[in-house]
């Protein structure tokens, strides 16, 4: 779209009163050849150490997420985003 990866505020948060540490999230990140996540800590619980290589637009991670840990911005906001963003990098 011509628009820089870091102007769009697209990746996970991770929600850790809900996480549980089952790295479902990581093992899905890496199974698609990403490296979104990472893992840190003791007890392991997942990161988001590569945010800006997520996929703009996939949510499988939180699809996947057996606690509904991982958030993203609504689709109506990535929408509302990308058409801003759009405008700006046509001219």
């Amino acid at each position: 779209m011509g628009i820089p990866r870091r102007e769009i505020p697209w990746f996970p948060r991770i929600d850790y009163g809900k996480c549980t540490g089952c790295l479902t999230c990581v093992k899905t990140d890496h199974a698609a050849g990403h490296k979104v996540y990472d893992v840190d800590g003791n007890p392991p619980r997942p990161v988001v150490k590569n945010p800006y290589e997520c996929v703009v637009g996939c949510q499988t991670c939180a699809k996947m997420c057996p606690n509904n840990a991982i958030i993203f911005p609504s689709r109506e906001e990535l929408k509302n985003i990308l058409k801003e963003l759009r405008f700006k990098y046509s001219r």
